[in-house]
């Protein structure tokens, strides 16, 4: 008898350690499940951010390529302008060269220069002021 008693002793410890084992075995995938868990709900915290952030980048793009598109059009208007004036510019010159070289020749009759229509000094929503040119500006 005194021979069963240490084998029952000794299965009752190796009962309790694998008791012991499958508790902490139950505890660590239930620690494992909740760490997944939460990771689940940063990652879909973090997309939702992310989808906020491109959809306001989104709109800021929009907005600058508008932008964009009015000030294209703007500097085209601009440069037509330039060359028109830059023209006139050059037949005023022309007509001051004639004058000094023929004093006197100049009797207010109209000389053929007509000033261009540049219709507004400023273009639609620039807030820029009017820029002045002289003659030296445009060396061509």
């Amino acid at each position: 008898m005194s021979s069963t008693v240490p084998q029952m002793s000794s299965g009752s410890k190796a009962d309790e350690k694998k008791r012991k084992r499958m508790l902490s075995n139950r505890e660590s995938a239930r620690r494992s499940r909740m760490k997944k868990q939460k990771l689940l709900e940063d990652l879909v915290r973090e997309v939702a951010s992310l989808q906020v952030e491109i959809k306001r980048k989104t709109d800021n793009y929009e907005v600058l390529m508008q932008n964009t598109a009015v000030l294209e059009s703007e500097n085209n208007l601009l440069e037509t302008q330039k060359i028109r004036l830059a023209q006139y510019l050059r037949k005023l010159e022309q007509w001051q060269m004639n004058l000094m070289l023929q004093p006197g020749s100049f009797s207010g009759e109209n000389v053929g220069i007509k000033e261009p229509h540049v219709g507004s000094w400023q273009c639609h929503g620039s807030t820029q002021p009017a820029i002045m040119a002289s003659s030296g500006m445009f060396n061509y």
